[in-house]
């Protein structure tokens, strides 16, 4: 996501990043729009796993010289206009393969791992090219796709016709290809989802997902979550847990029900005349303060 004057440009990996968390995507508008938040540096997992990705996509290119293949090269250096333009003229000659294929319409914009020519007429002649796309996965990721869709809409509006396939080039060597119009619909309506939200961002709150560990954000929303008192803190805690105590009332972790375990620990008896033990099934769930970190106990 980048701001070029007063429009906001959209990548693919924005609308991976909005898929999986929002509240990122928030984070980031705020961002472009000059509000002091600090990204955070990315970590040596993050990064590990960049230099395995890219030797992963070198590899693949390899192979493609290897068989002889003719292959067109946009520099990813150069202005993104320019790369556009270098793309466009690379598809015009025909190439078999182009890398780096930059690719843009309306309010997004990116690099295409890779496109490959097929032999379906277009308007750039007796062909017309696909997208492949080389991922460190054992199977294909439905954000990947979701990728995917979005480049070859974009190469669709420079070639007139929109691609059949979408193919993805597994961590084991495997190629895997899928029928585009098989997922259009939903990428479609996914990017105009975020075009919806940029143009009026709803308000969003932190919540854990899968990527957190890699999210440029993640130190501004657990500083948000400390702040907070919040019951994302719960190690194991899943989101409905923390819907059904917000609804009891239940809103910060000091306020969360204590487990049996720690209360018996700071001396609570049934027989005691605290009354009998706090039941807090209306919320489905406990919480334990007495190991070493809070955990939630169904």
């Amino acid at each position: 996501m980048q701001r070029r004057g007063e429009a906001i440009v959209l990548s693919p990996s924005d609308l991976m990043r909005f898929q999986d968390c929002v509240h990122a995507t928030m984070l980031h508008l705020r961002y472009l729009n000059g509000e002091p938040l600090a990204p955070a540096e990315d970590t040596a997992s993050a990064r590990l796993m960049q230099v395995k990705g890219d030797s992963h996509e070198l590899a693949f290119l390899q192979t493609l010289r290897d068989a002889h293949k003719s292959i067109r090269t946009i520099d990813k250096e150069m202005a993104f206009q320019d790369a556009i333009e270098a793309t466009r003229a690379a598809l015009m000659e025909g190439s078999d393969y182009i890398y780096q294929a930059a690719l843009s319409g309306g309010r997004w914009g990116g690099f295409a791992d890779f496109v490959e020519r097929i032999d379906r007429p277009s308007r750039l002649g007796a062909f017309s090219y696909e997208v492949i796309d080389t991922k460190l996965k054992r199977s294909p990721d439905p954000k990947h796709v979701l990728q995917l869709v979005l480049y070859s809409d974009l190469l669709s509006e420079v070639q007139g016709v929109e691609p059949e396939h979408i193919h993805i080039v597994l961590v084991d060597r495997q190629r895997v290809t899928l029928r585009l119009g098989d997922y259009a619909s939903y990428a479609r309506h996914l990017r105009k989802r975020l075009e919806e939200f940029v143009a009026k961002p709803d308000p969003t709150r932190p919540e854990p997902v899968a990527g957190c560990d890699f999210c440029r954000w993640r130190e501004h929303c657990r500083r948000e979550w400390d702040a907070t008192d919040s019951l994302c803190m719960v190690a194991g805690i899943r989101k409905d847990q923390r819907l059904k105590l917000e609804a009891a009332g239940v809103k910060t972790l000091a306020a969360a029900p204590p487990c049996v375990t720690c209360l018996q620990r700071s001396g609570w008896s049934s027989r005691d005349r605290l009354g009998p033990m706090p039941n807090p099934s209306s919320a489905a769930i406990v919480v334990c303060h007495g190991r070493s970190r809070t955990t939630a106990l169904s």
